[in-house]
Parts: structure tokens; sequence; C-alpha cells
């Protein structure tokens, strides 16, 4: 008989054969040969499920059109302009022209979560001896994974549309016109559908599993999810679209009138414009929760979460391995390393991390300089083994936060048999990064390191990594928490705690370590800028700027790197990138639904600024 474990990587390689439906209410059973030999018997019908779990890509997955979520907000740069990002930070992003996960993908999941809860109870359980544990325990738990799958969906839609189409049950082809005529949901009762599925979910799952079966979704996922909504809900964008009780103005314009104005046909808003403070309370109750289960912490060594499979931290993922995506897609591009560099990060992320003191580079007295070298020491992976060695970088560069060293490549930065090169010249033939190599080089001076195998050669040896790609874990949280807790009750001492483990595990030192710390103001954004370097290159920080309705502030959009057309001390100076900011009208705030789908369904109503 084939074990419970070979059944689930079956499953999960039987998604890559399985066809798309057109559009999101496309009812035709595409996805299986027929609904009979689907719901034959119960092994059939698991393949339901692990469609569901197949699916779970998304816009973060590890290949270079994977990163497009770094890419099109402020903490990456597309090496190559003709990459799929580009059209985003450069105002070609149209309603008929959106690479990213889109409405139709989310609702055929949904669709096929539904089929499976309506139909599971129908089918055989041939073998007679595994009818009990069917019925008993597996079943049950199925349908709380598809619950929290569809309440996933639903997640998807909700962060880059807002309120959405509600379906809540299968609907069958004579169905369909019925199905074509369903308006947008609030944003409330959007939110209110996903978390009572989230709710119902938990209570049919197990804290964990057996490890043939580790991968699935548990109770912490589910009570997770249900808090990431809640907080998302709380969050400028979709209550109310103010900060500290001032409506968000995007070109002299309350946001309030534009993207919160969208109203269905019959004068119904979707979006909140007035202020609900409570809902923090809610987001802050939900958090509570997962934390109080007691069996999430964080690793001790973060670079590692990144390249290894971890299940202490990490709360809802997807699995990954082995495969060098991440090394062979960010690594520098010198020929004896063999990556092709496809995100370059913006000086104005590497402005970001502060000084290990804990101060920003713009604090005085933080000891930042942009002038001189220094001689220091850094541990590289070199020869097969651990060794620090010497190596002189400049001073813009030192004793910065510790994950600094982990996330980014940096020029003259020790990797494997040599160091980084990424400024400009032509003495080193094709072992060099930067712009006088020929092909992809990095744009801004740097490359991303994080997610990379520290002692990964793609040249050398075979990959055999395997490691999880989070969509959410305990740091994340731990930082909801903090956020939570100082929109609701300002800077209280439990925000602290939680934003200080965070910042402990790396070695930075605790806050508040200056008086704007003290303030709801100046904590918001230490959280924000924790949130910024803790879950770079995650799919967070996308997400994040357009809920706390930030990305059109000045140094969001401002654009820059180092002088990559120079080397020596002409190399570290700031240069703008294109035209130096990016392209950011205030309909960027909200994805476009498809045009496609706008089109069949007349009571659909389009996103502000998209047109129809």
């Amino acid at each position: 008989m084939m074990s419970r474990k070979n059944k689930i990587f079956l499953f999960l390689s039987f998604t890559t054969m399985l066809a798309s439906c057109k559009n999101y209410l496309d009812i035709a059973p595409k996805e299986f040969y027929t609904e009979n030999d689907l719901f034959a018997d119960v092994a059939q019908a698991e393949k339901e499920v692990a469609v569901l779990y197949g699916d779970l890509n998304g816009d973060f997955d590890g290949t270079a059109d994977g990163s497009i979520l770094s890419l099109v907000c402020d903490e990456g740069y597309p090496t190559s302009l003709q990459a799929k990002a580009s059209k985003y930070i450069s105002g070609g992003w149209t309603s008929t022209n959106d690479d990213m996960r889109n409405f139709d993908q989310m609702y055929r999941e949904i669709r096929i979560g539904y089929h499976f809860l309506e139909n599971i109870d129908k089918v055989p359980i041939k073998n007679d001896n595994q009818t009990t544990q069917y019925k008993t325990v597996i079943i049950p738990r199925y349908k709380g994974e598809v619950k929290f799958l569809i309440a996933y969906y639903y997640f998807l839609l909700f962060e880059k549309y807002g309120g959405v189409p509600i379906v809540d049950h299968y609907y069958t082809v004579n169905q369909n016109d019925e199905a074509l005529k369903l308006p947008r949901a609030t944003v409330d009762k959007t939110v209110s559908f996903i978390t009572k599925l989230c709710d119902e979910a938990a209570a049919a799952l197990p804290q964990d599993y057996a490890d043939q079966d580790i991968g699935r979704v548990t109770k912490g996922a589910a009570l997770a999810l249900k808090a990431k909504v809640l907080l998302y809900a709380a969050s400028p964008l979709f209550n109310g679209g103010e900060i500290d009780n001032q409506a968000v103005t995007v070109d002299g314009t309350s946001v309030k009138n534009t993207i919160l104005g969208v109203k269905n046909l019959d004068g119904t808003l979707i979006f909140n414009t007035t202020y609900n403070k409570e809902k923090w309370k809610l987001a802050i109750d939900a958090i509570k929760a997962v934390m109080d289960l007691g069996i999430y912490d964080l690793r001790a060594d973060r670079a590692e979460l990144f390249y290894k499979r971890d299940y202490k931290e990490v709360i809802w993922f997807r699995q990954g391995g082995p495969s060098n995506n991440w090394e062979a897609n960010t690594m520098p591009n010198g020929t004896d390393y063999g990556g092709t560099g496809a995100i370059s990060t913006p000086q104005e992320m590497v402005d970001a991390y502060e000084m290990k003191n804990g101060l920003a580079i713009t604090t005085p007295g933080s000891g930042y300089s942009e002038t001189g070298y220094v001689d220091t020491l850094m541990r590289v992976f070199r020869n097969r083994q651990w060794q620090t060695v010497k190596t002189t970088i400049s001073k813009m560069y030192f004793n910065r936060d510790p994950r600094f060293y982990t996330d980014q490549y940096f020029n003259q930065m020790p990797l494997l048999g040599r160091n980084v090169i990424t400024e400009f010249t032509k003495a080193l033939g094709t072992n060099q990064d930067g712009w006088g190599k020929t092909g992809q080089s990095t744009r801004t001076g740097y490359y991303v390191q994080k997610w990379n195998d520290p002692t990964q050669n793609l040249k050398d040896r075979p990959n055999t990594n395997y490691r999880n790609y989070p969509f959410i874990r305990y740091a994340d949280v731990l930082l909801w928490y903090a956020e939570a807790l100082n929109e609701y009750y300002g800077p209280v001492t439990d925000a602290y705690t939680a934003l200080n483990r965070v910042r402990s595990r790396v070695g930075m030192p605790g806050l508040p370590l200056t008086t704007a710390d003290n303030t709801q103001q100046g904590l918001r954004k230490r959280i924000q800028n924790e949130r910024r370097i803790e879950l770079a290159y995650e799919g967070a920080r996308y997400y994040d700027i357009r809920r706390w309705l930030i990305a059109t502030a000045p140094e969001q959009m401002k654009m820059t790197g180092m002088n990559i057309m120079e080397g020596g001390d002409k190399f570290y100076a700031r240069i703008p990138l294109l035209s130096g900011t990016r392209i950011f009208p205030v309909n960027y705030y909200l994805s476009p639904i498809p045009s496609s789908e706008t089109a069949i369904m007349p009571t659909l109503t389009q996103n502000y600024g998209w047109g129809r």
C-alpha cells in the first residue's frame, strides 16, 4: 500500500498537469478528467486538496519572475529593465497587463475548495480497514484544511483588491448566470467572511503533524491568518484612510474621495471612509491567540531560516527543495559565481539598515560615515570551510545591523573564492559583478543575498537545499503585536517587548533608544522600519507600504544607487535610477480587477482609476 507521505507528493505532482479556467466563474470541471472519476473513491477526491496546496506559489517563489513583489516596491530594483516588474515602476501597469496573481486564478482555487467540501462526504472509501480513520480523523481534518485554504485565497484577493464578491458555495453550470451577477462585498463583510472560515478551520485542525504530513495547515496557521486579516482591516487603507486622525492625501486629494470612494451600483461603499480604532483591539486579541499557543519561537540563527527548513518559527509556508532557484537568480553574476543577479538593491533600502548601536544612519551620534575605508574581518565559506578573512570596505558598510551582512551583497564583501566586485572595472575579465561586465549586472551596486545558502557554489556542487518559503512566521506575528498595541494603546511596555525580541535575536539593542522612540509616532516608524528589514524579500513590504498608505511618501518614491559606471572613490556616490523616482499614482494602492472579468460581470465595480 502506498504510504500517506508518498500520496501527498503524488498529489502535488499531479497539479502540474491540471488545466486552468478561463475566468473565475468558468464552471466546467476542467481540473480533472470527469466528476465521476474524481469522486469514484477517496484517493481520487484527495487530489482536489492537493491542487489547493500545489497552487500556492504566488507572487514570491524564488524565481526571477517570482521575486516581483520585491522588484515593484522600495526594497528591490530589476537588474534587467525588460523584466516584468518594470511596468509597475514606470507607469505601464493596466487592467489588461498584470503579471501578479490575479482575480480569476484565486476564484478558481475557491471554486475547487467548495466543490470538495460539498462532495467529500459522499465519496466511497473502498478499503474497509480505512473507513473509521477517514470518517473520524482524515476527512474532518481535510475539511478544516480546505476551509483554511479557501480563506487564504480570499485573503490574497482582499489584500490586492479590497472587498470582493463572496462565493460561499460551489456554483454549477446552471447557476452561472446567478454567479455573474454577484456584486463586490464590503471590506467589513469580506473580512468577517474570511475570519469565520479561519475560526472553523482552527477548530478542526491539529497543532502539529507526524513527519509524513508536515507541510499541511495547522491550527496555528489558521489563527495566524485570522490575525493577519484583522491587522490589515485595522490599517489605514482599509480603515478610514487616516493617519493620526488626518486624512491621507495624494496629489492634494484625500484618499477617502478616490480609492476609498468606490461604490457598488446600488450606492453601497465598498471601503471604509470612517476610522474605527476598535479594529486594532480585534487584531490584538487575534494575534495574542497565536502567541498563547506557546508552540512558536524565533530560530536562533535568522539567516538559516531561508536556506534550511524550519518548523518552529515558520507557521504557514510552502515546502521547497531541493532547488537552487534563489542562488541562481540572485547571486552575483561573475562567471565563477554563476548567478544572474535578478534583484538589485536600491540605496534607500541599504540606508534603512540601522547602525549596530541601533541608531538610524541619519541620527546624530550614530557613527555613520560615507567617506574613507576600514579594514575589517568577515566570515566567509571559502575552500569548503568557514573562515574569517580580512577585507577593506567602505565605511558606509561598517558596523551596520547584522542583518545587512546576511541580506545584501556589497562591493568588496567576501563571497566564496574572492570578494564581490560591483564597481566599474575592466581589469578582472569575467570574474566581476558590476557594470564593467557585459550582460545583466547590478544597476545599483548591490545584489540580494537573503535566501542564499552561504555555502552554495553553483559551479562547484549540486544543490541539496530543502527550504520552506514562509507566508507567515513568528517574527511577523511579534511585529504585528507591537504594531497593533502601539496603534491602540500607544507605546506600551508589551509593544517594546515584542519588537525587541525580534531585534535581540540578531544582536540589535532594545528600544527605546531616542526620545522619539517614546512616542506613538516615533515607535510606529521604528516598527515599520523593523518590518522593512526583518521581512525583506519575503513579499511583505509591497503590501505593508500600501496598507499603511505611505507608498507615495518621498522617502518611498526616491530611487538611487551607487555610481556603477565608476570605480574607486567615485563609485560611492548616489545617482538616480531612471528618473530618480517611482511612478505611483493613487490608484496603485489597489490592484485593478482584470478587464476580462469586468467585461462579463456588469455588477463588478472596478477599483478607482483603472477604467472599466
